[in-house]
């Protein structure tokens, strides 16, 4: 009997140590992503109202829904998109924080300006999904009438031009508009898009450079004009543009560098609105993200409500092939640091 019962406690034991091992040496699940109890945060780090914002809120419930996860958005300006912006690059790297990209804040990059202390192409780059061509915006009864009166006021020194801008990208135009055309203005900062083109219709600024849709919100009410495109082909090329040129025919008529005997900027900035996270997302999760964001960029709904809200969605461009491009565009910044100074 003693002997049955010193063979049963080894054996319990010995069961109860194979247990203790198991737990200690099984690794554990993660939780599947996204986890349904958390939320993520989707930080635009604009005002509300301009043309990034309402990309995001457009998009944002199409996203939720193909995640199955709440979104907020989130917006966090100043500092001309830099607080945000770095509120997205120390966020943890586990996909419950996300924003929206303004390609020209690669100007502030460490290696150009220095305005940020991080290199911007290590941000996780998700998806691109805009790449609208810019346009030059004036009042439409204001003082300049076309680009080449804006270019003769901004060499003149007989005439205070000003110019207002929200980010990154309407800075850098206006300065290598100063610096490679010789047009001077002073330059105004303001807290989002709607707000310079307010500027402008007020008189308070003279011009601003503005996205071609976010520019077309302020079209119809008659109190601006657009005096010139910044790309390498008319208004009736560009794809974007084809459901405006339709509604305003005078469209076709505004010129690019080229009509003007002008050379192109060294570097030509569009709104390529992309969707991002902070660096050293996993690529598990990264993945997740990446396929949901194809998947609602061609969504026919949004791509309606896009059309029909003047927020036309593009073909979009992959995570990594615009990481790419952004590496290219930091090295072409790098090299034209000297004018941007």
């Amino acid at each position: 009997m003693k002997t049955e019962l010193s063979i049963f406690k080894v054996v319990l034991f010995v069961c109860v140590l194979s247990l203790l091992f198991t737990a200690l040496f099984v690794p554990v699940t993660e939780a599947k992503y996204p986890d349904p109890s958390k939320t993520i945060t989707f930080i635009v780090p604009v005002n509300v109202g301009g043309g990034y914002d309402l990309y995001t809120r457009m998009m944002v419930p199409f996203l939720s829904k193909e995640l199955n996860a709440r979104i907020v958005v989130r917006n966090i300006p100043g500092g001309a998109w830099m607080i945000g912006l770095t509120k997205i690059y120390k966020a943890k790297p586990d996909g419950y924080t996300i924003g929206i990209w303004n390609p020209g804040l690669m100007a502030q990059d460490r290696d150009v300006l220095g305005k940020v202390d991080y290199d911007m192409t290590t941000f996780t780059y998700l998806h691109r999904i805009t790449n609208e061509p810019r346009v030059v915006i004036v009042k439409a009864k204001g003082p300049i009438k076309d680009f080449k009166d804006l270019l003769e006021k901004g060499r003149s020194p007989d005439f205070k031009l000003r110019s207002s801008y929200a980010g990154g990208t309407a800075l850098l135009d206006a300065k290598l508009m100063e610096t490679e055309w010789g047009i001077k203005s002073e330059k105004i900062p303001y807290s989002g898009g709607s707000q310079t083109r307010l500027a402008v219709m007020r008189g308070d600024t003279h011009f601003c450079v503005s996205g071609l849709g976010s520019g077309m919100d302020a079209l119809p009410t008659g109190q601006v004009k657009f005096v010139l495109l910044l790309h390498d082909k008319p208004m009736k090329q560009v794809p974007e543009a084809s459901k405006w040129i339709t509604e305003f025919p005078e469209l076709k008529d505004v010129p690019i560098p080229a009509d003007l005997g002008l050379k192109e900027l060294s570097y030509v900035s569009k709104s390529a609105r992309a969707i991002i996270a902070p660096p050293s997302l996993p690529k598990d999760i990264k993945e997740i993200l990446e396929n949901a964001i194809e998947k609602v960029l061609h969504n026919e709904d949004l791509r309606k409500l896009g059309v029909k809200g003047d927020r036309p969605l593009g073909e979009g461009q992959s995570g990594d092939a615009y990481a790419e491009q952004m590496r290219k565009d930091k090295m072409t910044l790098i090299k034209i640091k000297h004018l941007l100074e």
